[in-house]
């Protein structure tokens, strides 16, 4: 756009060869205790390791029409849906629900030792810390990261 007759442009208001002030110096916290990269905050051991989004799972869990609507079941099932996730380092997915189900016994044709361990788990479930953790506790994890179809056979024909 050209610049109007009637107003002057003094030096201070041209463009400028370098830039005033200078560009801002990298700045790395001296302090400890305060990381300063992704390389700086610990994980593992003592400090544990990040899991997954339980406010995800919960919303799988809330967002399905389940057997029962029983209060303590949404529980064991979020303690199992966060399980699995953890177990396969990712976030909760519908898939973990369908597992936790079958886990808990909501299925065709499985023994009634499965039947027998969900009533035993809810009824754990108001007593503990983190409700369903004896759920958590209790399943094989070589089950719990199967894929639903595989984790029915291997339920059924497991004696």
């Amino acid at each position: 756009m050209a610049q109007q007759p009637n107003v002057e442009i003094t030096d201070g208001e041209r463009p400028r060869p370098t830039p005033q002030p200078g560009v801002a110096v990298k700045w790395r916290s001296d302090k400890p205790g305060i990381p300063d990269g992704p390389t700086g905050i610990a994980g593992g051991g003592y400090w544990g390791t990040t899991g997954p989004d339980s406010g995800w799972g919960l919303k799988i869990v809330n967002s399905v029409t389940l057997p029962d609507d029983d209060a303590d079941l949404r529980k064991v099932l979020t303690g199992l849906v966060l399980a699995r996730a953890a177990a396969l380092g990712r976030a909760p997915v519908r898939e973990d629900l369908d597992v936790a189900l079958i886990l808990c016994g909501y299925d065709e044709d499985l023994p009634a030792t499965v039947v027998e361990r969900r009533d035993r788990w809810l009824a754990a479930s108001p007593h503990e810390q983190r409700p369903g953790a004896s759920a958590v506790a209790e399943v094989d994890k070589s089950q719990l990261i199967l894929q639903p179809d595989r984790l029915r056979y291997a339920i059924r024909h497991s004696r």
